[in-house]
């Protein structure tokens, strides 16, 4: 149950305009977690403070504008304050108050508010989001000129915070970097020597959450204008120890009217459903639904890849073509058995330059004689095709000969034409093409200056992509995103899936995505770990004597993820018993409700090593089949030492009462209470520990766990299980491919053993535990 009593006190009078300015404070009371204080005072000289359960953790830095190749700013007195305003109203979200300082920088006016919004809760239906947030908006009322500065800088300070060390320890999070904000990641500890991030046109958004158990967490990020917004961290050689969010700094020139927005929020419930909750608000208002990412073939289904770390990643058989190769591997696994429902072509496919740019964007006749439409109907598999930035000598800029509008910026270029894009698409379809790949996504903005000198060209060149791919019917796959493109993509509903870690190689550990896919999750994106091998030793790859000792561990995270399944093995290299516990008969991937994330305590290690968090990786998930059927995954791997795991600790509150079992010995079940936790220690890559979380069921005077498909790495997955009926009997809904048998195990007193299910022909069944029987449909 949530309660919101907003208090507004009315305070000392402006000096310029009169008018009694507006104090933002919010109580918020939540039944199981005590009381919660978040606010944004506003003072009546612009400045304010946040303050959270009655401790100021930030407190405003001067605000600046730049115009006619100035910097003015309030704490010199260059920026004037004109008037001061407030007003309130309603919109689709919920009721808002706004609390406006406009100014006068140079020639240009600028309106810098405070906007809180108490969102109308019957809209929201997770994690009771409905806490009131903060929209710091700036608003160009005539525009500005010659705003341009260093591009990692910004050229706007609103909201800006110093950075001093706060009464009450602080920790931050901010993502940064391609990968979806994973390369350069930061976690740390708040203050002057110890805030390090990377800024600028790599940075974004920014967590700060405190020591105590439910985690306090303020996330600040755009809430519009992406891809022209930016975060600043200045320091002393620039004038103070300060983080600033405001428009990138290498935008020229702001047009008249031109409004962006910065959004704070707060939540108690700890740093993954803070990072829901601020998502499902961005979603909300950018009408983005899961729509295109459920019914992405891509996301759902086993697919074979050919991207780097894979076996025939620029490199084809020996002595073979890619044509030929793509048909041995077909083949192959058809023989084997193995329910690939797709294929991927990396970079090798069409024709690039010295500099991988993309010249055209079709098939070489050396790596495909026959054509790749011949291809798609011998093999019958739809395609995934990866892209990445475009050459300035490419075939379809009209200043090469072609038919539509490029910008040419030296060795790159950027279509400017939607019709491209809609043309470009349009014939990839006769080919199979399901899902376009856009890689180097930074490349492209940071090498063609136009993209961070003009305030609108990157937000129209990812639309006018987007656009191209749903007027075909596509998705998009976005790799190598920075966090601006990351939180484009609001906009635009095709992107359904992102990499969040980095390229695949044969024993390295880029199935760390823990942290990463909490972001991706937030936004409504399906997390991708890339390719992986399924067994250890496949000689004569180009990675030399690279082998993969964390093969199960690599199939485990790719299915958890919830974003695609995809193998990269040689010819005679698949383990088909670990291809078959990420998938049913037909492919279909098996996956939990949500992606596997790290948990919180794991975070808050990284940013003080004496919490008594894990030293290592340990992540958790579910399956939500609605009430209380909620079934969970513990995953902790290379954990140095051991860690007790309380159910809160998994972020699973509001479980009801349920045991513990390791994946590998589902009779040794234990109770999984704050008086009863986990302990886990041993774990390393090559021997990670897998738990499953199920509700304790009273069935004629047994306990009974409904424990699934132990042979897959989620053996309770909606894309398995329908429906759950608990009465006198326990009656389970089934769905797979036609004649399936499916082996479901329950636990009774302690004891496991299973029930063989075997599918009807339309691919349905329901299992009644109480008959030990099942009956096809």
């Amino acid at each position: 149950m949530l309660v919101i009593q907003r208090r507004f006190k009315m305070f000392t009078k402006d000096r310029v305009c009169g008018v009694l300015c507006l104090c933002f404070c919010v109580t918020v009371t939540l039944c199981t977690e005590g009381i919660q204080d978040f606010g944004v005072n506003v003072n009546s000289d612009g400045t304010y403070n946040v303050v959270v359960q009655g401790d100021v953790w930030l407190k405003s830095a001067p605000i600046f504008f730049r115009s006619d190749g100035k910097v003015f700013t309030t704490a010199d007195g260059s920026l004037k304050l004109v008037k001061n305003t407030l007003s309130s109203g309603v919109d689709f979200i919920g009721q808002w108050q706004s609390n406006s300082f406009l100014y006068q920088a140079g020639s240009s006016q600028i309106e810098a508010s405070f906007v809180q919004y108490t969102p109308d809760k019957s809209i929201f239906t997770y994690n009771n989001p409905a806490i009131p947030f903060m929209l710091f908006k700036q608003r160009y009322t005539n525009g500005a000129n010659n705003t341009a500065t260093n591009s990692n800088y910004t050229i706007s300070g609103f909201p800006g915070f110093e950075i001093q060390a706060s009464t009450l320890p602080l920790g931050y999070l901010n993502y940064a970097g391609n990968m979806f904000g994973q390369t350069h990641l930061h976690i740390g500890q708040w203050g002057p020597s110890s805030f390090n991030i990377m800024d600028g046109v790599r940075g974004g958004p920014l967590a700060l959450f405190d020591r105590v158990k439910t985690a306090n967490t303020l996330i600040v990020s755009p809430a519009s204008q992406f891809m022209s917004s930016s975060i600043w961290r200045q320091d002393a050689s620039t004038g103070g120890d300060n983080v600033y969010w405001g428009t990138m700094g290498g935008v020229e020139n702001v047009p008249v009217d031109v409004e962006n927005s910065f959004i704070l929020f707060c939540g108690n419930q700890g740093i993954n459903k803070a990072f829901v909750s601020w998502g499902q608000i961005l979603q909300k208002w950018y009408g983005r639904t899961d729509e295109y990412v459920k019914s992405d073939f891509i996301v759902n289904y086993l697919g074979y890849w050919t991207d780097n770390g894979a076996y025939y990643y620029n490199h084809p058989e020996e002595g073979k073509n890619y044509q030929d190769t793509v048909l041995d591997v077909t083949s192959y696994i058809k023989q084997l058995g193995v329910p690939v429902r797709y294929f991927q072509y990396d970079e090798w496919w069409y024709y690039d330059d010295s500099n991988h740019g993309v010249i055209t964007w079709a098939a070489q006749p050396s790596v495909f004689p026959n054509g790749m439409q011949w291809l798609y109907n011998k093999t019958e598999l739809p395609v995934i095709a990866h892209s990445m930035f475009w050459s300035s000598n490419t075939t379809y800029a009209k200043a090469n000969g072609g038919k539509y509008d490029f910008l040419i910026d030296g060795e790159k270029s950027l279509p400017l034409e939607e019709r491209f894009w809609t043309d470009l698409l349009a014939d990839s379809r006769k080919w199979g093409l399901l899902v376009y790949e856009q890689d180097f996504l930074d490349i492209e903005f940071e090498h063609v200056r136009k993209l961070w000198s003009d305030i609108d060209l990157a937000r129209q060149w990812l639309h006018q992509m987007g656009n191209g791919a749903a007027k075909n019917g596509l998705t998009v796959q976005y790799c190598m995103a920075l966090p601006r493109h990351a939180m484009q993509s609001l906009e635009i509903p095709v992107v359904t899936q992102a990499r969040v870690s980095g390229d695949y190689t044969p024993g390295t550990a880029n199935w760390k995505l823990g942290i990463s896919s909490i972001f991706a999750y937030a936004l409504g994106i399906a997390p991708s770990k890339d390719n992986f091998w399924t067994t250890g030793v496949q000689p004569g790859s180009k990675y030399g004597n690279r082998t993969e000792p964390c093969t199960s561990l690599n199939a485990l995270v790719a299915t958890l993820s919830t974003g695609p399944v995809g193998i990269s093995d040689m010819v005679g290299g698949t383990n088909k018993t670990l291809v078959m516990k990420c998938v049913n008969a037909d492919g279909l991937i098996l996956k939990p409700s949500r992606p596997v994330t790290a948990i919180d305590n794991m975070i808050r290690k990284w940013a003080w090593p004496d919490f008594e968090g894990p030293d290592g990786e340990v992540w958790s998930t579910y399956s939500d089949f609605g009430g209380k059927n909620k079934y969970g995954i513990i995953l902790a791997a290379e954990l140095q030492g051991s860690y007790t795991m309380t159910p809160c600790m998994a972020g699973f509150q509001g479980f009801p009462l349920s045991m513990v079992f390791p994946a590998n010995d589902p009779s040794k079940i234990q109770p999984l209470t704050d008086p009863q936790p986990l302990t886990m220690s041993g774990c390393t890559c090559k021997d990670f520990h897998l738990f499953y979380v199920s509700p304790v069921l009273k069935i004629n005077g047994k306990q009974v766990l409904i424990q699934g498909e132990l042979d897959k790495w989620v053996p309770m997955s909606p894309q398995r299980v329908t429906d759950i009926n608990v009465a006198d009997d326990i009656t389970i809904s089934l769905t797979g491919a036609s004649r399936e048998t499916v082996k479901f195990w329950f636990n009774v007193d302690g004891v496991s053993s299973p029930l063989t299910c075997t599918l009807g022909p339309g691919g349905q069944a329901i299992l009644s535990f109480t008959a030990g029987a099942c009956r096809g449909l």
